[in-house]
């Protein structure tokens, strides 16, 4: 019997795992740096992520939204970190499938004192198994089984967020530089023509009120070109961060196709989100967890048996084996505190998944009227963009011809400068609902650059 428990443990200690060092700063610098070009389309290829397809990534043309996208999922530094600890959740569901360890126990009593002489030293040992983590063993799986399904869905629903978040950003950066480029042109254009109003103004040819309000008005138009150099240059580090790139990374980005928005309802999009939606489907299988947790909690209220053999010799020689049996009685604790505390974290998850359902819906409702009211606001100035543009065509001409006076000119140029840029305010603002939308309905990709 002795021989069977030296032998087990030593079996045991052969299996055990080494410990090996790990410094931080050094790899983590290294880490730090961003996949190369070849790897990030090597794993576009084979992307697994809901909703988005696998691409074929270009890098010797302009990216689109939908690349930058799949960029992010791949190299973004906290999308990495939460993969890591998804690892964490895989180690669980392996710890929870192991058998209990059996317990191997041995002693030495020499006698003494009065009455010792002539007596032989007293021998015990035993070997015992905890019984009662089989009859848990089934629920601790299913439990950690959920647990990591939620960490699971979690993950891709913030990948699939962070994806979005990138299209939008480049969308943002697009039009951003659209407006930058349009704001500097009419900068440029507008110089040259207050100019000749101040020339004008220094001979008394023109009340000198009237050049300061365009000089003014120069002003004001390349302060806003400034500002808007300043916005290009902060979503571009934005974008960079996202995409987990060095914050001087430069690429080109395409130019943004229009969003495809589903044409349902939005109650219909609510009830199709259910489905869809990544993290209420993490919150199912968390509050899944949470059940089994509770049907574990419960499960220990009952006693846990132990059984296993034992081994004795006494002060006279004699020795003696036969099973051991060891029983915990619930009398005073019987795991109703944790019994209380899962039931609780159970319902804590079941209201808190109402709650993200209301959140869901509302948003959805909400954007959905955004982006109705956008189009509307869109086709309207579209069209007097339109009725500008021809205008401004003819009063170029005329105005080359003499037929036009440099004030009502620029006066009509100012007008169209201003329709200009908003409606690539509004087109940002459409883009940032439409992709809002599609993220808060986990509406798939389809065709299209972004």
């Amino acid at each position: 019997m002795r021989l069977v428990g030296v032998a087990v443990t030593l079996l045991a200690l052969a299996g055990c795992a080494s410990y090996e060092a790990k410094p931080l700063r050094g790899p983590a610098l290294a880490d730090l740096a961003a996949p190369t070009q070849k790897a990030l389309a090597q794993a576009a290829r084979s992307l697994r992520v809901p909703g988005m397809p696998p691409l074929t990534l270009n890098f010797r043309k302009p990216l689109t939204g939908k690349e930058l996208g799949v960029i992010a999922v791949l190299a973004n530094p906290q999308l990495k970190a939460l993969r890591a600890r998804a690892r964490i959740a895989r180690a669980q569901v392996f710890a929870a499938g192991l058998l209990p360890d059996p317990v191997v126990q041995f002693s030495v009593l020499r006698p003494y004192g009065a009455g010792s002489r002539g007596r032989s030293a007293s021998l015990t040992d035993g070997f015992l198994w905890d019984l009662s983590r089989l009859l848990t063993r089934k629920t601790d799986i299913r439990l950690a089984k959920e647990h990591a399904a939620a960490i699971d869905y979690e993950i891709a629903w913030r990948e699939w967020v962070a994806a979005n978040d990138a299209r939008l950003t480049a969308r943002r950066l697009y039009w951003l530089d659209q407006e930058r480029q349009t704001a500097r042109r009419a900068a440029t254009l507008w110089g040259r023509r207050v100019r000749f109003l101040e020339i004008d103004a220094h001979r008394r040819l023109i009340a000198a009120p009237k050049a300061l309000a365009w000089e003014t008005a120069l002003d004001a138009l390349r302060l806003k070109t400034a500002l808007l150099q300043r916005s290009v240059q902060s979503a571009r580090l934005s974008l960079n961060q996202q995409l987990g790139l060095p914050p001087g990374a430069r690429f080109a980005i395409a130019r943004p196709s229009a969003a495809v928005l589903p044409k349902a309802s939005a109650q219909t999009l609510f009830q199709t989100a259910l489905h869809r939606r990544l993290d209420l489907v993490a919150l199912v299988a968390a509050y899944h967890s949470a059940d089994h947790a509770l049907l574990r909690a419960v499960l220990d209220q009952y006693p846990r048996l132990s059984v296993g053999f034992a081994g004795a010799r006494n002060t006279s020689g004699v020795s003696q084996a036969g099973i051991q049996l060891s029983l915990v009685l619930p009398i005073f604790n019987g795991n109703r505190g944790a019994v209380a505390v899962a039931r609780a974290r159970r319902r804590a998850l079941f209201k808190g998944y109402v709650a993200r359902l209301a959140a869901a819906r509302a948003q959805i409702y909400q954007l959905r009227a955004r982006d109705q009211s956008l189009g509307r606001e869109i086709r309207d100035l579209r069209g007097r963009r339109r009725d500008l543009g021809r205008l401004a065509h003819a009063a170029v001409v005329s105005y080359k011809a003499g037929a036009l006076g440099l004030f009502p000119y620029l006066t009509l140029m100012k007008e169209l400068l201003t329709v200009r840029l908003q409606l690539t305010a509004l087109r940002l603002s459409q883009a940032s609902a439409a992709i809002a939308l599609q993220t808060a309905t986990a509406t798939p990709w389809s065709g299209g650059r972004s």
